[in-house]
């Protein structure tokens, strides 16, 4: 049996993949893919982009990969979205777990339940978490979406809504990167490429026009990798469950 744990940039699961044994690339066509075992189980990451219509491919191709394998312990029992979000409550912090009771998916208006989550680290926030196909990047758009949920992503929906067309229990574990108050000062939806993926080289080329924000720049980076040092630590102390999606507490 096998976990799948689905995330935006490879950046997000390095962390978790440097805790488990045997890691191996897998031959996936997508842009992260590595697989290892944690405590006896099998975990399979997968990171393909950022959006909804990328992370649910994302499990489109691991489902047809574990289908194809027709083993035992590559059966899929359950799917986590997982990875960096914004706070949208001002109480939360950066490097602060959030697991999501449920997904509010902002352009559907649809809400998905998450599976629950049991961790020996009790140190986590529970809540909604808003999934949206755009970057919140300043604080005025995240004060808005704040009347949905707690902290705002932009892939569970895509993953939630695959796992459940797949009859998958699917869990979301994020780490928040940026505060409710913080805004970007780039525009970073400026900086996708026509799929949705953050384009570095646009950020580059930007950096190298705009001197005034390699500072910034530099703060961020260091930031996310406190974060998914965070967020990695977290998710070797959590099981997941295989049981149907219902709300953490019922």
């Amino acid at each position: 049996m096998a976990i799948l744990y689905v995330a935006s940039e490879a950046s997000e699961l390095k962390p978790f993949a440097e805790l488990l044994t045997g890691l191996r690339k897998l031959k996936w066509p997508i842009d992260y893919a590595f697989e290892g075992v944690w405590e006896g189980r099998r975990i399979m990451l997968a990171a393909n982009g950022a959006g909804a219509k990328l992370a649910a491919l994302a499990v489109e191709v691991a489902i047809r990969a574990v289908t194809a394998a027709e083993l035992s312990s590559s059966k899929l029992e359950a799917i986590v979205s997982t990875g960096f979000c914004g706070a949208l409550d001002p109480a939360l912090r950066e490097g602060q777990i959030v697991v999501a009771r449920d997904i509010f998916d902002l352009a559907s208006a649809e809400s998905f339940p998450c599976a629950p989550v049991s961790c020996d680290n009790p140190a986590f926030i529970s809540g909604t978490l808003v999934s949206h196909n755009r970057i919140a990047g300043f604080a005025s758009q995240k004060q808005t979406l704040a009347a949905h949920g707690l902290a705002v992503d932009m892939e569970s929906a895509g993953v939630a809504r695959r796992a459940k067309l797949a009859g998958l229990p699917c869990s979301c574990i994020r780490v928040v990167s940026d505060r409710a108050d913080e805004s970007f000062r780039i525009d970073l939806n400026e900086m996708r490429s026509t799929d949705g993926r953050i384009a570095r080289g646009k950020i580059i080329l930007y950096a190298l026009t705009h001197p005034n924000v390699v500072p910034e720049l530099l703060h961020w980076k260091r930031r996310i990798g406190f974060a998914a040092e965070r967020l990695g630590d977290f998710l070797v102390s959590c099981r997941i469950t295989s049981e149907p999606n219902v709300h953490l507490g019922e």
